[in-house]
């Protein structure tokens, strides 16, 4: 299932590559079925018997056709005058971009401000120059067209364009290159060329609010520097040990002792004003939806990024210091400060199925853990008996479910069809009745054992 998505995928790639670099467009290939079927009616319509407006026809359709042949052909000539102008200048001609975002390299996911620039190149006659962005993984973005001029009509110098691209994958964005078309006047040709460029940027998730009053801070690795406020933490050994003389009866967990037959306690909570930091631990296992590619998981990714980065964002609004780990390394490609490295690491976080959030390496006094429903329900079993910490589970079908509202009026109408065909297969996929049968799954798990934390 997975390679065949991924073939679909190329496959779709394949055909928008040869469509862009088609030299005839869609007027001109409209224009010309039009022309076909004009003189193939009037062939059969007045030239079947000798007629006294044959010549005139015959005048009027060698006028038409000197005419439209003036016009096409100017414009196509000029145009490719313009195309053989930039490859004869390929390596002097500057092709830059600029992101409206934070010192240009990172900022939210939505509408990002983008300015092309190109120097050097001659403008089609009253035609176009238009520039898509293409990046890494292939994909293109919207056609940018070059409309502003530094140098004024003297010499033709297209400069710049500018466009609110609408990016919403919480990920890393590697430009590769740019793909340059010009275009006649009447955009019945195209004649395009791709040069290549370096731009490296991130998105990460929106803010929204999410309660973790519940959750407790670590003690400090070092007792050096102290809270506005002291926290109240948890004790040692996991918040338990075994019930001794003197202990308080109150304090009981009779969970443990109903299932195992031995009295424990919690450890009471102690006021400390070094209790400053919470150790956090994403994990991003995933074996239910292996279709990484796929627009359902990456819209559960980008919606899981959304739920891990607001948990953070809430702690350290609690005068908490958040130290962030996830399950995988991400490549530092691009320089950052400290304060945004937990936002770098969102972005570049995909799905695995390698380490499971059972091997995570995690210190004794960790105190949150993330995990999504993607993970089998037998290991989330063993990680609840195995570090009762304050653990989130994410239900990442949610996103799809809320997102994908079927509506059977929308099917019929153009603009909104294509998206209601979307929600459709998402309804009717394989991917979606698992992940529900597992959440169904997960639910039961956690009303029948001592879990601490939260769904989401």
């Amino acid at each position: 299932m997975k390679d065949k998505s991924n073939r679909l995928s190329r496959l779709k790639r394949s055909l928008l590559r040869f469509q862009l670099f088609t030299p005839v467009k869609r007027n001109g290939f409209i224009f010309l079925i039009i022309t076909a079927i004009t003189i193939y009616v009037i062939e059969n319509q007045f030239y079947g018997e000798e007629s006294f407006y044959n010549p005139y026809l015959e005048l009027f359709g060698w006028l038409f056709g000197v005419f439209a042949l003036l016009i096409i052909g100017l414009g196509f000539l000029y145009t490719l005058i313009c195309w053989i102008h930039l490859l004869v200048n390929f390596s002097k001609i500057e092709a830059d971009i600029s992101i409206g975002l934070e010192d240009g390299k990172k900022g939210e996911v939505g509408k990002v401000a983008v300015r092309l620039s190109l120097s050097k190149v001659l403008m089609p006659l009253v035609g176009y120059i238009k520039m898509r962005i293409i990046f890494e993984n292939g994909d293109y973005s919207q056609p940018i067209i070059l409309n502003s001029f530094t140098s004024g009509w003297k010499d033709l110098l297209p400069k710049e364009g500018n466009a609110d691209l609408w990016l919403t994958e919480r990920r890393q964005y590697n430009v590769k290159g740019f793909l340059i078309s010009f275009e006649d006047y009447l955009q019945f040709f195209s004649l395009s060329a791709f040069k290549k460029t370096k731009k490296l940027f991130y998105l990460y998730p929106p803010k929204t609010d999410i309660d973790t009053e519940d959750i407790r801070p670590s003690k400090a690795d070092e007792m050096v520097e102290k809270v506005k406020t002291s926290k109240k933490i948890e004790g040692d050994y996991l918040n338990y040990k075994d019930f001794e003389s003197g202990d308080d009866v109150r304090r009981i967990v009779w969970k443990i002792f109903a299932k195992n037959k031995e009295l424990v306690v919690r450890i009471p909570e102690v006021i400390n004003p070094y209790a400053s930091h919470v150790n956090f631990f994403g994990s991003f296992y995933n074996t239910l939806s292996t279709d990484y590619g796929s627009g359902y998981a990456k819209g559960m990714l980008d919606y899981y990024k959304d739920i891990i980065y607001n948990i953070c964002l809430s702690l350290q609004k609690t005068d908490r210091k958040v130290k962030f780990n996830i399950d995988q390394a991400v490549s530092d490609t691009i320089n950052v400060e400290k304060q945004d490295e937990m936002k770098y690491k969102l972005s570049g976080a995909r799905w695995q199925n390698e380490m499971a959030a059972t091997d995570l390496q995690v210190p004794a006094n960790e105190v949150v853990l993330c995990v999504s429903s993607l993970m089998p329900v037998e290991e989330l079993e063993e990680l609840i008996n195995k570090r009762p910490v304050n653990l989130f589970v994410v239900k990442t079908s949610r996103y799809l479910d809320n997102q994908h509202l079927f509506n059977w009026k929308n099917l019929f109408l153009r603009m909104e069809g294509k998206n209601e065909l979307s929600k459709l297969r998402w309804l009717m996929s394989s991917s979606r009745r698992t992940i529900r049968k597992n959440e169904k799954k997960i639910n039961e798990l956690i009303a029948n054992s001592d879990f601490q934390g939260q769904v989401i």
